[in-house]
């Protein structure tokens, strides 16, 4: 029997609470790099243990989470508690901002610059 693999893809794990236009932003973000990403929304307890898990079980070691008013990017290879971006009062950023968070999550696992 052959395995059933996950395809290639960021895992972004967005709270129920979470403001559709920001989820949109971040996703425009990370397609606009060319990086397939995987949303799934569900209730959120820490934002940041989220998106470590999100990045241990995403095939490009890369997870996001946004909750509120906080938006997580992690790698795998990095320690639980230490996200490589961590963004607070996120929903107050422009559309601009929101975006390129999006598009850093794809070009980390592109080995990219970020902007």
């Amino acid at each position: 029997m052959i395995p059933v693999l996950s395809k290639p893809a960021i895992y972004f794990h967005a709270d129920t609470d979470a403001n559709p236009e920001s989820i949109k932003q971040v996703l425009f973000g990370i397609e606009e790099e060319g990086i397939p990403c995987e949303l799934e929304i569900k209730p959120l307890k820490d934002e940041v243990e989220a998106a470590f898990r999100a990045s241990a079980s995403s095939p490009l070691l890369v997870g996001v989470t946004l909750k509120n008013d906080h938006l997580v990017i992690h790698y795998r290879n990095l320690p639980p508690d230490q996200p490589l971006f961590s963004a607070y009062r996120f929903e107050a950023n422009t559309s601009e901002k929101k975006r390129n968070m999006g598009m850093n999550a794809a070009r980390l696992v592109k080995g990219v610059p970020f902007k």
